[in-house]
């Protein structure tokens, strides 16, 4: 087995950190019903895919598979830190709205910066 899941609680919010790989077999199951336990005990989450260094189908559908859960449950889920290739797949499968990097989503975050300025003389 190829990921390791930290949980890190607060007063309010726990945060599941994943290291590895979120793919088909033990992984994607791991994660998923890890998740979903944290949930019954927590009404707002954070994903932190930081660690994830690969991701297929199935990582994908556990993960969808978690945030249908927290949406029917009226539950908080935050996706935080993933990769580029991460967030390509995320908005791939419409799961880009629970996407958050520092309170803003990623694609606000990445818009393009201005020009710098000119100094006047």
């Amino acid at each position: 087995m190829d990921l390791i899941l930290e949980v890190r609680t607060g007063r309010e919010r726990v945060t599941l950190a994943c290291h590895g790989q979120l793919i088909e077999g033990k992984e994607a199951e791991a994660f998923r019903r890890s998740a979903v336990l944290l949930l019954g005990g927590f009404d707002k989450m954070n994903i932190n895919l930081a660690g994830v260094r690969g991701a297929d189908f199935f990582g994908l559908w556990s993960l969808a598979a978690v945030v249908a859960l927290a949406e029917e449950k009226g539950k908080q889920i935050r996706i935080t830190h993933a990769s580029p290739a991460m967030v390509t797949m995320l908005e791939s499968s419409g799961l880009s709205r629970f996407l958050h990097s520092f309170g803003a989503t990623l694609s606000t975050a990445t818009a393009p910066l201005s020009g710098p300025q000119e100094a006047s003389a």
